[in-house]
């Protein structure tokens, strides 16, 4: 989607926001028509350069949008990224994002299979989990509140 500079652009300033000793954040959006072999491909790239932070967001089609006709990715494929993305990546956060509140749980499964942080509240275009939610969801995994 993006043509204003490439893969290894990204790569190559991710590196430098390492060596510098600031804290890296990239993930990306899922369900834009990439293949499973473009999801693994991007889960072995960050790992190459271990973000401390990697926000998992999941296309919800927005009517007017270039995107508006997409499939949402279903139930399965939402928990399986989750989870092939911390188990590549075992030492980043794996923050679930955008596209939480489609699933019946609004994502307990996906804390139970990998994700340990989230982003909380409405996003830029889609309707988030609140935090009253979220914070239900944190006792309901068993954590206590502090």
């Amino acid at each position: 989607l993006c043509t204003t500079h490439t893969t290894e652009d990204k790569i190559a300033l991710m590196k430098l926001v390492r060596e510098v000793g600031l804290e890296l954040c990239s993930g990306g959006i899922f369900g834009l028509g990439e293949t499973w072999e473009d999801r693994i491909s991007m889960a072995f790239e960050l790992a190459e350069v271990q973000p401390d932070s990697v926000p998992i967001n999941m296309l919800k089609p927005v009517k007017g949008t270039p995107m508006e006709n997409r499939k949402m990715l279903t139930k399965d494929e939402i928990r399986r990224i989750v989870a092939i993305f911390k188990y590549i990546l075992p030492k980043s956060a794996i923050r679930f994002a955008a596209g939480r509140d489609v699933l019946d749980d609004t994502g307990i499964a996906c804390f139970k299979g990998g994700c340990n942080a989230t982003i909380t509240g409405d996003m830029l275009t889609v309707k988030g989990i609140s935090v009253r939610e979220d914070l239900k969801n944190i006792e309901a995994l068993g954590y206590m509140l502090g």
